[in-house]
């Protein structure tokens, strides 16, 4: 019985991880058919899993007609509306691409009296178009034909700009919400010509805007070596890059690398033949073809720049009480989201440990709140999720692609 709760204890600490559903601990004495039983403990881990309820029939509904498919759907809807008191009126989706958490979020407010989507890639841009035009048409209600909607081709590091080119106004009165879905759509995925996939041959390209001069090849066959090395090593997290970097300076003497497929040739000659000899952290060549992937990708594109830039001036752009969410995909994104937010929000450090955390209630403000345990207070606003949300464990079944994905909210300070 001691042992049961010393492992109960543990477990309530965060201090003991189970590593399978099969793990459990029971005080059963066989000589002791009496005593009490402890029922298998379920695993902890360092995921914060949603408390919202998946709708399958939700995302289904508002997933596109080219396989992309808006993650963590549900959750973003209850993060722009779970406030009664503040309505939304005015909402920015930074990346729009098929538009399919636009359209839930414009359907689900009708006090919604602006509505602007930003992207970068042109086909995203006409997808995003098409949608929300085909949802204003079908709003037999009503309800929304007042909405101001402005679709913009452009990227979210100019949203100030955006702002200003819509209403001079919004510059200084901001808007009520706005959302970064930083991962990328299946139509970009899906698409071997713009060269984002190790599954299907394209050239090496990687640009989010096609009209950009950089591509991935120009860095892979004439960038300096050890900057080349500098990318995967940084951005990629590849533990192989030396021997990559190496490779890929040898590449360039027999004509260089172009496709893709080059590129998967090549980690799959660099990496170890034998599976019995593959090191844990490198997990074969696919994961390392991942890693050299996203480097040159978030390279091409300057991503990480990019986002630190834009998360100051999206949290700028919100009014009083507006609320920024944002989705991230990877470890170097969902870093830089959770330090800039810690930054934005300028949490006082002669408090204690330097946050003061406040721990939620089951009905906050008076509405539930699934969607966040603990919240971080500053000076400026809060950060309402101290920890990142993930998918609910249906949607990872049903979308292998949201498997990574974490959700950060902020909420600036209100008026007094």
């Amino acid at each position: 019985m001691a042992e049961a709760v010393r492992l109960l204890s543990f477990a309530r600490q965060g201090l003991y991880r189970l590593h399978s559903q099969r793990c459990y601990a029971s005080c059963i004495d066989k000589k002791r058919p009496n005593a009490v039983k402890v029922k298998p403990m379920c695993v902890v881990t360092k995921r914060t899993r949603s408390g919202v309820e998946f709708d399958e029939e939700l995302v289904g509904k508002y997933g596109s007609d080219r396989g992309h498919v808006p993650v963590m759907l549900k959750e973003v809807l209850e993060v722009l509306g779970s406030d009664p008191g503040r309505p939304l009126r005015s909402f920015v989706d930074c990346t729009v691409g098929a538009a399919g958490h636009s359209s839930a979020i414009i359907q689900a407010h009708p006090e919604l009296q602006l509505y602007i989507g930003l992207d970068v890639d042109p086909v995203a841009h006409e997808q995003a178009q098409r949608c929300i035009g085909l949802l204003l048409n079908k709003d037999s209600s009503g309800k929304i034909s007042d909405l101001r909607v402005y679709n913009l081709l452009k990227n979210f590091r100019d949203i100030k700009s955006a702002l200003i080119g819509v209403d001079e106004q919004l510059s200084i009165n901001g808007v009520d919400g706005i959302l970064m879905d930083l991962g990328m759509s299946s139509m970009q995925v899906n698409n071997p010509t713009r060269g984002f996939s190790l599954g299907s041959d394209g050239p090496l390209d990687m640009r989010m805007d096609p009209q950009a001069a950089l591509k991935a090849e120009d860095i892979l066959n004439s960038w300096p070596e050890a900057e080349v090395g500098r990318i995967l090593r940084d951005y990629g997290e590849e533990n192989n890059w030396r021997l990559l970097q190496t490779r890929i300076a040898e590449a360039r003497f027999s004509g260089g690398l172009y496709t893709t497929r080059d590129l998967v040739n090549l980690v799959q000659r660099s990496s170890p033949k034998r599976a019995g000899h593959i090191p844990k952290w490198r997990q074969g060549w696919i994961k390392t073809a991942t890693r050299v992937f996203q480097a040159l990708r978030i390279a091409v594109n300057d991503e990480l720049n990019t986002l630190k830039d834009s998360l100051y001036d999206c949290f700028d752009c919100l009014s009083p009480g507006g609320r920024l969410a944002v989705i991230s995909f990877h470890s170097l994104e969902d870093r830089i989201v959770k330090q800039t937010f810690l930054d934005l929000i300028a949490v006082d450090n002669e408090l204690g440990n330097g946050e003061r955390v406040s721990l939620l209630s089951q009905h906050d403000n008076g509405c539930i709140q699934a969607w966040v345990k603990q919240k971080v207070h500053g000076r400026n606003g809060i950060i309402l999720t101290k920890r990142p949300i993930t998918p609910t464990n249906e949607e990872v079944q049903m979308n292998r692609r949201s498997r990574s994905a974490k959700l950060r909210v902020i909420q600036k300070v209100g008026n007094n």
